[in-house]
Formats: C-alpha cells, sequence, structure tokens
C-alpha cells in the first residue's frame, strides 16, 4: 500500500476535523506514519531498477557468473527430493532470474555414495544467543548437530558448526573459528560454508593464518554474506551505546566488544582493499545473495528493510544485493528469502515462545538449497 507523508497528514487532518482533539491529530500521524514505515513501499519502479551489480575496491579480481550451473543443479535437487521436507518450493519460487543467460537443462548426478566433504558452518551476529532454539541450515526439529543434518546423509556425514560468539568482534570470533578449520588439519577436503556475518569471522581468520592455512581448505562459501558491509550497520553504530543496554538470550557471551564495526561498510571495504591480495591462495569463493519483497519477510525485519530500501530495494532487511558477493568469487544465485529464513528455521522450532515469535514469513525449503550447495562446490572443486 502506497502512502505518501501528504496523504498521511491530509487523512489525520480529516480525523481532527472529525473529532476536534489535538490528540487525535498527533495519534493519528503517529499511527498513519508507523503504518507506512512498516507496510509502506520505497521501491523504485521496475524499469528504473538498474541490472545487478558488486561493490568492491579498485583492483578486486573479477566474480565468475555460476548462475546457470547452480540453477541447474538445484532444480535437480528439488526434483529428487519432492515430497521429503516440509516448506517445499518449485525451482522458480526459489531463485530469482535477473538476466541469466538462457541454458538448456543437462542431466546432473546427484550419487548417495560418502563424500570425503568436511563442512564447516559459521553463523553471524547474535546466532549463539538463539543457538539453543535453530541450528543453521539444520531440519529445525533440535540443536544436536547428530541429527539435525542427517538429510545430508549418507553423502555428507561431516558437518561442524562453529560457536562463535553472538556479540563479538570479527577479530575475536577468527580465533574460533581458526581453531575449527585447524580441528580438521588431517580431511582430505574441508570446505567453510559462512552465513551473514560469519563472513568477515572467517575472512579474518584466513588472514590470520595467512600462509600456514591448511592446504585441504578448499573453499568458503557465503551466503547471505557480510562482505562489503551494511549501511544498516553504520546506522544503528550510532546508537551503540543505547543497544548495549538491551537484554539479550542467556546463551548469549557478553563480551564488551562493538560487533557492529565489522559488519559496516567503513570496516569491510578498508578491511578488502587492505588485505585480499594478500589472502591465502587456492582457496575458491562462492557467493550465494538473498533478496525478497518485504511482504514475504518477518513482520520485525520489514522495518530494517524499509531504511535499507532508501538506498537499493533489493536487499534482504540486512544487507543489499551488491554488498553480498566475494571479490573474484563464482556467484551462485540471487535467492528468494529475507536474511533469516535462507538459513535459520525458526518457524520449526518446537520451544512454543520463539517459534510464535519468529516464524511469520520464516518458512524456506533449506535442505535443497543447502544439498546444492554443497553438490554444486564438490563438483566445482573436482575440475
Amino acid at each position: 500500500m502506497k502512502l505518501s507523508l501528504l496523504g498521511l497528514m491530509v487523512l489525520a487532518l480529516l480525523l481532527f476535523a472529525v473529532t476536534d482533539s489535538l490528540w487525535w491529530l498527533v495519534g493519528a500521524l503517529s499511527l498513519l506514519w508507523l503504518w507506512r514505515f512498516l507496510f509502506g513501499t520505497y521501491m523504485l519502479r521496475e524499469k528504473e531498477i538498474p541490472p545487478p551489480a558488486m561493490l568492491f575496491p579498485l583492483g578486486m579480481p573479477a566474480v565468475r557468473d555460476a548462475r546457470t550451473q547452480f540453477r541447474n543443479v538445484l532444480g535437480a535437487v528439488v526434483m529428487q527430493r519432492h515430497g521429503e521436507y516440509p516448506d517445499e518450493r518449485q525451482l522458480d519460487g526459489i531463485l530469482h532470474d535477473l538476466g541469466e543467460t538462457p541454458s538448456s537443462v543437462t542431466p546432473v548426478a546427484l550419487p548417495d555414495t560418502p563424500s570425503d566433504l568436511v563442512i564447516i558452518i559459521v553463523s553471524g551476529v547474535l546466532w549463539e544467543c538463539v543457538s539453543d532454539v535453530a541450528l543453521p541450515f539444520g531440519r529445525g526439529k533440535s540443536v544436536d548437530i547428530a541429527t539435525e543434518y542427517d538429510y545430508l546423509l549418507p553423502r555428507y556425514s561431516t558437518i561442524d558448526v562453529v560457536h562463535v560468539r553472538g556479540i563479538a568482534t570479527s577479530e575475536h570470533n577468527a580465533k574460533i573459528v581458526e581453531d575449527a578449520i585447524r580441528k580438521h588439519e588431517n580431511a582430505a577436503n574441508v570446505i567453510v560454508v559462512a552465513y551473514s556475518k560469519g563472513v568477515p569471522d572467517t575472512l579474518e581468520a584466513l588472514r590470520r593464518m595467512g600462509n600456514d592455512t591448511p592446504r585441504n581448505l578448499r573453499a568458503l562459501v557465503s551466503v547471505a554474506g557480510v562482505v562489503s558491509g551494511s549501511p544498516l550497520a553504520d546506522w544503528l553504530n550510532r546508537y551503540k551505546t543505547m543497544l548495549g543496554l538491551l537484554p539479550t538470550p542467556g546463551a548469549c557471551s557478553h563480551i564488551n566488544e562493538n560487533f557492529l564495526k565489522s559488519i559496516s561498510r567503513d570496516r569491510c571495504l578498508h578491511w578488502l582493499a587492505r588485505y585480499w591480495s594478500s589472502m591465502p591462495q587456492g582457496i575458491r569463493y562462492y557467493s550465494l545473495v538473498t533478496f525478497t519483497k518485504p511482504k514475504r519477510m518477518h513482520w520485525f525485519l520489514r522495518l530494517l528493510y524499509a531504511k535499507l530500501a532508501e538506498v537499493e530495494p533489493r536487499n534482504d532487511s540486512h544487507m543489499l544485493i551488491h554488498d553480498q558477493v566475494l571479490p573474484g568469487a563464482n556467484l551462485l544465485g540471487y535467492v528468494k528469502s529475507d536474511h533469516w529464513a535462507v538459513a535459520l528455521p525458526f518457524n520449526r522450532s518446537k520451544r512454543s515462545f520463539w517459534n510464535w515469535l519468529l516464524r511469520n514469513h520464516n518458512a524456506f525449503p533449506r535442505e535443497v538449497l543447502f544439498e546444492a550447495i554443497l553438490r554444486h562446490v564438490e563438483d566445482d572443486l573436482r575440475h
């Protein structure tokens, strides 16, 4: 519903004329403005929206467009897993098509023989605070790693979820990520799938390890990743003192650090410019971007979406689409999801309070998406 501020004022004045009460005028203006903030639209007209782009400092390596190949793999997984999982969607309901090169569908082999791939998952801001509610890319039935990822069996049997601190800086969490990577030094092949702030945490870990990075670490996959930072973090950082006073769930480690700085545009872009050229060699990068319409987001996320939409309407409530792509990465695609739904199965939680609070528009076929990511990356690493 489109409501201009002028339109809101006219409606409020009509209420004032009918009731002859100044308080009614103030209340009506406040409520109508809140309605516009929550449900109004800042969207550009379709013909005004530019094609997808990436935001990097000068000198960054070019991105490879792998959207057609990934769409083919995801389509095969969607077909093979039909009827197995809740929150099912057709392929066109999972991926946007932003001008992909048309290609005929080719057969994709989906073997169930055990793979030697070890998958390390690094999650984002505040996940630790709700780590007793949901695991990233899990089934949403429990928080037991041994069972939450059994939908990947027998192909992928070794999944490690890194318990990064929810409100710590990337410098702090990098030490935790490094320990998790080194724990699997004897494995054949290791990949890291990093979600949200897990990306800068992992990049900082790679920078710290440098030439001492284990040779079996083959790839870093970014899902809704904070690569070039978020304007939202720059804005919220102004209120860091007030935000620091807000209560957090008991599972959240209270580390006195400004985690918002780690995901700000200022920090992330300067970090890329300074360190990218010296990152460890031999690691392949993949990026999966998320955005959707505000009406398909959790009601709380619409508040954040509206702020970001002043810059770019194609955002997932936390990140703009051009800030989610790693330099030199294989771009896997643009997912029709908000920032939470793509990874966190709140809608399936057995905890009644959290399910009630966070389930709104949280349904998403995470199992097929995550399996397709692993299968595509594993196949690409063999070539």
